[in-house]
């Protein structure tokens, strides 16, 4: 018990010295970054673990959005095959009745319109899917900031 309680410590100092070693302007741009997604804390995260000189350039914080977000993806997909590989693949048999595909089409068109959970309640466990879509709308958003940075 001793020994996890020490990695935890350590692991959160190394995250915090991470961060503490960004140089002020590179800090103000990340935090200007940051502010514009919906989730600050794990863009932050996200630019203190993975940047690795103190003062970075523009193409630095691209180049940590865009593996970040191709490292994300892998693991999405890799997750997204292995619930169907578990629970079985869920498409119509007649995968070429278009009728039944418009109507499975409609169904879920409306299912996902009524769907009201993509938040993060205290208390209740997060579906993993919706962790994912979260997260990846924020690292899509930190790209979309970035390379707005770098194109003006």
């Amino acid at each position: 018990m001793y020994r996890i309680l020490l990695i935890l410590s350590a692991i959160t100092l190394v995250c915090s010295i991470a961060e503490s070693l960004l140089d002020d302007n590179t800090q103000l741009a990340v935090n200007g970054i940051c502010k514009q997604t919906t989730d600050t804390k794990f863009c932050g995260e996200v630019f203190a673990n993975k940047l690795i000189n103190s003062s970075p350039s523009k193409k630095d914080l691209v180049n940590v959005t865009v593996t970040e977000a191709e490292r994300f993806s892998a693991n999405t997909y890799f997750l997204i095959s292995t619930l169907l590989r578990n629970d079985g693949d869920e498409r119509p048999k007649s995968a070429n009745d278009s009728g039944k595909i418009l109507d499975l089409n409609d169904n879920f068109s409306a299912s996902v319109g009524i769907c009201k959970t993509d938040f993060i309640a205290p208390g209740y466990e997060t579906n993993p899917m919706i962790e994912k879509n979260r997260e990846t709308m924020v690292l899509m958003a930190m790209q979309k900031i970035v390379v707005h940075m770098v194109s003006s």
